[in-house]
């Protein structure tokens, strides 16, 4: 029609030229010369090139199986047309994938003269070198891996005119089309490497399946992940809709990653295999068997967007009569927010991999994913298996060497904060608590020393009340003096349990938490190096309420033993304590009948120390009971802040090289003119088109692939992770990209 259209123009134009000219011929008329070009869809014909249709013998397809020579190759398998005229679906010219033993043809191999093919190859219009490396490529079997994509591409043609031209006029059999779908598959393995090619191959598969055998379930060699197969899913997605089924959780992941107005951030695609595990066990979790969505009335209709420009495959009355459930938006909704928050809690852990030369395996990376993650890595059942054996009755002991080699690792010579914490992430994940944990007892476990292993753990969202932090130090006070006389009393610990178990501000969590550490301070030397000069600045007041605290502890067995005076006396010297005051603290505690207590002045930070009233009565015996205990942990509230700082173990990390190094100018000062204009650009998006990226590189005066490098050779420079992942489309880590200019 566009050509009889333009025929018509022409002449007309023609007459009214001829008109004129022949009404004056005395007149000079100017030379009107007219060129019109009828566009199709394989090229452009023009009236300086009169269009002729092809005839000649018409083609013959070779079918599985097959051999047919040409010219001095003979070609084995079939599956190609061969001969003088194969018409194009628009009536043209002949079919691109035609194969015309006519022409002049070159001995080539396979791997040569790509680069003369073009973009939209056509047999008839390459080069006679690139017919022969054709050729040589097909009469060698279709195999040559270093073949250039262009040739795979010619013979891929002829497949899709097979099956979804001749294959809707029952031309095509069954057994012929498993075979195209064997090779196509065969293809898939040595070519699928090539972007285009693998996408169109998947897409050509599906909807093989979606037109012949949509009555059948989905073989197991499709691949619904590619952009190229969106429209062949969507009967999948019908399919479920119709029959009242809930959508799987791989469906539904499907649809999102599908969808055109969604894109994946950087953690979803590094982490692909991390990713689909995480979605699939919160999807099941948050919609059980999967959403139920009711058919709605807009009906489904999709097109096979063919590689092969020669033909326009039309679809209609050949698909199921299906609704399209792809389009609605409140499903899509959920799942893209489901999406966004797995992709969040991967963050971390994508982060970490990004950097050079870490290990995906490490205690340090595993300790970073989501605990369902961690509970699914190869190792888990095995370090799951440990840790139930050591705590099957209660909190257990374990050596950290045991835990590292379970674990896999190698113990480190020095358990740093980042270590400690890695380790007990870890644990965590895998359904269990460990104590001491640097993030809640503020203490790192020592290479050589044990930990304590507790059923359930904390949790993910546990956060420590201002209460546990308060009892977190009296047990560790409890320890010390526990430990003075090196011989643990039961009626002592007995005490300080019943002192976390009848606690009402703690919540269960907070008190499974508080005993396995009390069980680790028991058992546990508790240094106290360096206490004593963290306590060279506290206030004679402030001292004088933690040796209340310590005198408490001590007798909780309801004993007073001179050895235990001695002992006493060691401590208040180590902690910077007068000595002296032992004896005096331990008459008050045990001949008052009142405890003596320690106010808080206010607005001033110091302590008054009411006088004791004096009592003539003697206790023969001592227990501390829940009012001492009440009165003791007033005491200790007053001066928590102190015994916090006492018993920090958050010093400084020495000999720990930083990740990234702080930089002393901004890092875009680094770039010159033109790549800071193209990561300017690059950081407004996610996604893009090379194509696009291509036309902002040329205003730039930059070349894409060497502007590509160069930006992330500057990322590994400053942040040691890339920030731009090469592939159709072009990926951007935009959150990276904002880190380095924040740095």
């Amino acid at each position: 029609m566009e050509l009889i259209i333009g025929l018509i123009c022409f002449f007309v134009i023609y007459r009214i030229i001829k008109s004129l000219s022949s009404s004056n011929e005395s007149s000079e008329v100017p030379e009107f010369k007219v060129n019109f070009e009828v566009s199709s869809a394989t090229g452009i014909y023009s009236d300086q090139k009169p269009y002729e249709q092809p005839n000649g013998k018409p083609a013959k397809w070779y079918g599985p199986g097959q051999s047919v020579k040409v010219q001095s190759y003979n070609i084995p398998g079939g599956l190609i047309y061969v001969g003088e005229t194969l018409l194009d679906t628009y009536g043209y010219e002949n079919d691109s994938c035609l194969i015309n033993p006519k022409l002049k043809i070159s001995a080539a191999e396979p791997w040569e003269n790509g680069g003369e093919m073009g973009y939209w190859p056509q047999y008839a219009d390459i080069p006679a070198k690139c017919r022969g490396a054709y050729l040589k490529w097909l009469t060698d079997g279709r195999s040559e891996p270093e073949a250039n994509i262009g040739y795979v591409f010619l013979f891929f043609y002829g497949l899709e005119r097979r099956l979804f031209i001749d294959g809707q006029t029952g031309r095509v059999s069954e057994s012929e089309r498993s075979s195209i779908v064997i090779e196509v598959n065969r293809l898939l393995k040595i070519y699928g490497g090539n972007r285009s090619f693998q996408g169109y191959a998947k897409n050509f598969l599906a909807m093989e399946w979606v037109l012949y055998r949509n009555d059948k379930p989905v073989p197991d060699y499709l691949d619904f992940s590619d952009r190229y197969c969106s429209e062949p899913f969507q009967v999948v997605l019908a399919q479920h809709v119709v029959a009242g089924n809930p959508i799987p959780a791989d469906v539904a992941l499907q649809w999102v990653l599908l969808h055109p107005e969604f894109g994946l951030r950087t953690p979803a695609r590094r982490c692909a295999k991390e990713f689909r595990e995480l979605f699939v066990s919160r999807y099941k979790l948050r919609f059980g068997e999967g959403l139920l969505i009711k058919p709605n009335k807009t009906r489904l209709k999709i097109e096979y967007r063919s590689a092969n420009s020669s033909i326009r495959v039309d679809l209609n009355n050949k698909i199921p009569d299906l609704p399209n459930p792809f389009i609605l938006k409140g499903p899509f909704k959920k799942l893209g927010a489901l999406v966004e928050e797995c992709t969040d809690d991967l963050d971390p852990y994508s982060r970490y991999l990004g950097r050079k030369q870490n290990d995906p395996n490490s205690l340090a990376a595993l300790a970073l994913l989501p605990k369902e993650l961690m509970s699914l890595s190869p190792a888990a059942a095995k370090i799951k298996a440990h840790l139930s054996q050591v705590c099957q009755t209660g909190p257990g002991m374990m050596s950290i060497n045991i835990l590292y080699e379970i674990l896999g690792e190698k113990v480190p010579l020095k358990i740093n904060k980042k270590e400690a914490e890695s380790l007990a992430a870890l644990v965590e994940g895998m359904g269990f608590g460990l104590s001491p944990d640097v993030r809640y007892h503020h203490i790192k476990p020592k290479p050589d020393g044990k930990v304590v292993i507790f059923p359930k753990g904390h949790g993910v969202d546990f956060l420590p009340s201002k209460e546990f932090r308060l009892v977190a130090i009296i047990v560790r006070l409890g320890a010390i003096v526990s430990q003075i006389d090196q011989d643990l009393s039961p009626a002592e610990e007995a005490t300080l349990q019943a002192m976390i178990h009848d606690n009402r501000e703690l919540n269960t969590i907070e008190k499974e938490s508080l005993l396995a550490f009390l069980y680790w301070c028991l058992r546990t030397p508790q240094g106290v190096a360096g206490i004593k000069q963290k306590l060279s600045d506290v206030s004679t007041v402030e001292k004088t309420a933690i040796s209340h605290i310590l005198i408490s502890i001590a007798h909780a067995d309801g004993r007073i033993d001179p050895k235990e005076v001695k002992q006493l006396e060691k401590l208040y010297t180590t902690l910077g304590l007068d000595k002296e005051q032992v004896t005096s603290d331990l008459h008050v505690l045990a001949s008052s009948s009142e405890p003596v207590t320690v106010g808080l002045r206010d607005p001033d930070p110091g302590f008054s120390i009411p006088t004791p009233t004096p009592e003539t009565k003697i206790l023969s015996g001592f227990s501390l009971n829940q009012e001492l205990i009440r009165i003791r942990e007033e005491e200790t509230r007053q001066v928590q802040g102190v015994l916090e700082g006492i018993f920090s173990d958050e010093e400084e990390d020495v000999n720990v090289t930083p990740e990234v190094a702080a930089p002393t100018t901004n890092p875009l000062m680094t770039l010159d003119k033109a790549h800071q204009d193209f990561f300017h650009h690059l950081q407004k998006q996610e996604t893009w088109e090379r194509t696009k990226l291509n036309e902002v590189c040329k205003e730039l005066g930059l070349m894409l692939d060497g502007a590509m490098e160069e930006l992330n050779e500057w990322a590994y420079e400053h942040v040691n992770a890339p920030l731009i992942d090469d592939g159709e489309p072009v990926y951007v880590d935009v959150s990276l990209a904002k880190e380095i200019t924040y740095v």
